[in-house]
């Protein structure tokens, strides 16, 4: 078994005005709890609580605020924050109901203030449902919830925790490590050995790779205008409309390489994978697939035939240095692909502890977008950068 952490997004469904108005109220009166308590910088759970006691909010949303500022403050040293910062609620304020026997099945409790809750039917998506069944079942552990509004529509994200079982029983003979490479001329490139050793079945992502340095190129250099002007709004609203496009590409990506490990006819044991770990790791898990790191160091920089030294004359290409070995030009990405499963094979699974060893293209840490808080971005750029190859 491994605990899965996951973000279940459920979208509330065409709320009544008297609700709307409700969940506008708690909006604003949370978002300026929050900026007083950030201006004030309040570094201790009692500093923030002299502060936002007296707002109009439930206890669950005050006791999720008070322990979030210090955060903010102390931990992530934010200078500013952003106006659209979710509502935040402790777990004791987050429930949900199913009542399947309704055209809308699924209900969530939106703590208003003390004693004043709002119940809003709800749409989640659907690959999430055994996830709120588990939730509604007991067997999933249930963490903060969030609300948001995205587009003139709200939203409620609840964090939610539970075991999954991993198939890993198989024996040695029937493991098969897939390399799975995050680099710049294919977004991702994944790879496996034949029962021979021979490199095979290998799938590039490329022109998503080149879809993503296009979107990003153009968030960086429209953000630079739009904030010369002064126009920070705009500046949000388009860059959560670009970095959206670019997370719908990672999840049709990260999907199609799990899908890539199940076509596979003997069961896989482990991988060896660089960036974009967390989506493929939860969707890895979800259907019985384990996921292994390596470290990456060079993975990009050696032969795989015969591990010597090489070079990279272009993104896309590696040159071996062995004037001795068959491999004289070879796909980059392939190659470092098949480094990470021979990795994983010869038993160099580790433990993400280790720091600075980033084989990476420099920028690589930067292919998610800006996050719900400081938090979450301190988190996802260490993950992701230290585990690039």
């Amino acid at each position: 078994m491994t605990e899965l952490t996951k973000t279940l997004e459920l979208k509330l469904v065409d709320p009544n005005a008297h609700k709307r108005e409700k969940l506008r109220e708690t909006r604003a009166a949370y978002q300026q709890a929050l900026q007083e308590a950030f201006d004030a910088n309040c570094t201790t759970l009692s500093e923030a609580n002299d502060i936002v006691g007296d707002y109009q909010l439930s206890s669950y949303a005050k006791n999720a605020l008070k322990r979030y500022v210090p955060q903010l403050t102390t931990t992530y040293g934010a200078d500013e924050l952003s106006d659209n910062h979710p509502v935040r609620f402790t777990n004791e304020g987050v429930k949900i109901d199913h009542k399947p026997e309704n055209a809308i099945e699924w209900y969530v409790k939106i703590p208003h203030h003390e004693d004043y809750h709002l119940w809003v039917p709800a749409q989640p998506n659907p690959e999430q449902r055994d996830w709120l069944e588990a939730v509604i079942a007991g067997d999933a552990a249930v963490g903060e919830g969030r609300l948001l509004k995205r587009e003139g529509t709200w939203y409620f994200h609840l964090i939610a925790t539970r075991d999954i079982p991993l198939n890993s029983e198989a024996p040695p003979e029937e493991r098969t490590p897939i390399g799975v490479d995050i680099g710049e001329a294919s977004l991702v490139t994944v790879c496996h050995r034949d029962e021979h050793g021979s490199p095979t079945n290998p799938e590039l992502w490329t022109d998503e790779g080149k879809t993503v340095r296009r979107l990003r190129k153009r968030y960086f250099t429209t953000m630079r205008r739009l904030q010369s002007r002064e126009s920070e709004r705009i500046a949000d609203a388009f860059g959560d409309e670009l970095w959206a496009q670019i997370d719908d590409i990672l999840h049709t990506v990260t999907r199609e390489v799990v899908e890539y490990a199940e076509s596979m006819n003997r069961r896989l044991h482990g991988w060896g994978f660089a960036k974009l770990h967390a989506q493929i790791t939860y969707k890895a898990v979800e259907r019985g697939i384990p996921v292994g790191t390596v470290d990456p160091r060079n993975t990009s920089q050696e032969c795989h035939a015969c591990g010597e030294r090489g070079t990279r004359p272009q993104q896309a290409t590696f040159m071996c240095s062995n004037d001795a070995c068959w491999i004289e030009e070879y796909q980059a990405d392939i190659n470092a692909a098949l480094n990470i499963a021979d990795r994983y094979l010869s038993g160099e699974s580790r433990s993400r502890e280790h720091e600075n060893d980033d084989d990476s293209a420099e920028d690589g840490a930067s292919l998610t977008g800006p996050q719900d808080s400081q938090a979450d971005a301190e988190t996802q750029q260490a993950t992701l950068g230290t585990y690039a190859s």
